[in-house]
């Protein structure tokens, strides 16, 4: 049996630097932080503005989403530009 990829899980509470070099984003798991605030991320190609995905959960729940195929590529890292909520993000290591 044969694997495409590694695949690495990283949780954030914070915004900043997921991964620093070339990858793809696989998923991602948001939740919200409590039972009155929308959890939300925004990632960016490394420290660009560039905005490659984004996503919402609802308030007091949780979004999961597996990208399909080869996922999203980010040439120069994954950031984290905004974050509301912890977030877990799956890449290719």
């Amino acid at each position: 049996m044969s694997y495409k990829s590694d695949v690495k899980a990283i949780r954030r509470n914070t915004t900043g630097v997921v991964f620093a070099g070339r990858t793809r984003l696989r998923g991602i798991i948001l939740g919200a932080e409590n039972a009155t605030t929308v959890g939300a991320v925004t990632l960016v190609n490394g420290g660009t503005t560039n905005i490659y995905f984004q996503a919402d959960a609802p308030v007091g729940d949780v979004f999961a989403f597996n990208i399909p195929e080869d996922g999203v590529l980010f040439e120069d890292g994954i950031s984290i530009s905004s974050l509301t909520g912890t977030v877990t993000v799956l890449l290719d290591k």
